[in-house]
């Protein structure tokens, strides 16, 4: 029995974050052993300033790289920028989310990318292993098989999730989308 490489990562991303979280918590567990030092009380001092203190500005937070969006990551339609390039050229969008290197993917790439042709839809193909783009496309459809093949309508529905198809599944799919 083989195992895909998309589940490969992901269970090497659960080991190493299951590491990680022991090893915080057992420097957080070991931290908090020994009492914390009281600190002392500030000093007194006379000030004999008649004018009241500048208000003081506090320094600026640095955004984290996960909250930060930039134009690339924004679209209209809530899909990875590619395929909301796609959807503004064309009403229909085909999408075929494969593994390179895999037979029977690149067969479904091509039979994918040939019904999109034969019907004048646009078409949009990714690797399975491109961590950023797949997260975005679940977080929008849910859980995906491998390989897929969705067919969406502007703005942005899902209209059919494919797995292993000929041309004239896809062609038959983006038709009735079009509907």
């Amino acid at each position: 029995m083989t195992i895909s490489p998309p589940v490969r990562i992901f269970a090497l991303v659960g080991i190493l974050s299951a590491l990680g979280l022991g090893a915080y918590l057992l420097v957080l567990g070991g931290a908090g052993s020994e009492p914390a030092p009281l600190a002392s009380p500030p000093a007194v001092t006379k000030t004999t300033a008649t004018r009241p203190a500048a208000p003081t500005t506090p320094a600026r937070r640095a955004t984290p790289a996960k909250a930060r969006t930039t134009a690339a990551t924004r679209t209209r339609s809530g899909f990875p920028p590619a395929i909301d390039r796609a959807l503004r050229r064309h009403r229909v969008v085909v999408v075929a989310v494969t593994t390179p290197g895999a037979a029977v993917d690149a067969e479904v790439r091509a039979e994918a990318r040939a019904g999109a042709e034969q019907v004048g839809a646009g078409f949009v193909s990714a690797s399975a292993l491109a961590e950023g783009f797949v997260r975005a496309l679940v977080a929008r459809t849910g859980v995906l098989p491998q390989p897929v093949v969705l067919v969406l309508r502007r703005p942005g529905a899902v209209v059919a999730r494919l797995g292993v198809v000929d041309r004239e599944t896809v062609a038959q799919a983006v038709a009735q989308a079009r509907r």
